[in-house]
């Protein structure tokens, strides 16, 4: 299994899916999860509505709408009001990348939110956990600015 860090934007990566961090309060929406709600389409946002709350942990397959991507997977990684944390970043990815392996899918796209370096370390340890697990071929961590940077260089040159 390949993990590669990409600078770009996630609505534009060639994959299975893309993970999308929903979070339980929409009054919470961060600049990605706007572009990539307007992007797929409300069909996206009513299939997640359908099918009830999501909590951290709980992961929620819906089709991709108007994306490249088939498949959007929507795992919160806050709930309500709370501020992100590690613990529950960590959980939020796994979920996420269990889901995708267990439909069957070959590569996803996970959003590099730049929430911290407790955020980020707990990113690249799901990655590496999920990595013993393997079921992928290749999960691609799509950001912006220097995340990108310290994601590669976290997750080293050989993935």
């Amino acid at each position: 299994m390949k993990i590669s860090a990409i600078q770009g934007d996630i609505t534009q990566v060639d994959v299975d899916a893309i993970v999308f961090p929903a979070e339980e309060d929409r009054g919470l929406k961060r600049r990605i999860e706007d572009r990539l709600l307007e992007r797929a389409g409300t069909e996206v946002e009513q299939e997640t509505v359908a099918r009830g709350p999501l909590h951290v942990g709980d992961t929620i397959l819906t089709s991709g709408g108007n994306l490249r991507c088939r498949y959007v997977i929507h795992a919160p990684v806050a709930e309500g009001a709370q501020k992100t944390d590690a613990n529950d970043v960590k959980r939020s990815t796994l979920a996420a990348l269990r889901c995708a392996a267990g439909n069957r899918l070959r590569t996803v796209a996970i959003p590099a939110f730049p929430r911290g370096e407790q955020a980020t370390s707990a990113l690249v340890s799901a990655l590496l956990d999920f990595h013993l697990e393997g079921g992928l071929e290749e999960i691609f961590i799509v950001g912006q600015g220097e995340i990108v940077g310290t994601l590669k260089r976290r997750i080293g040159p050989n993935n």
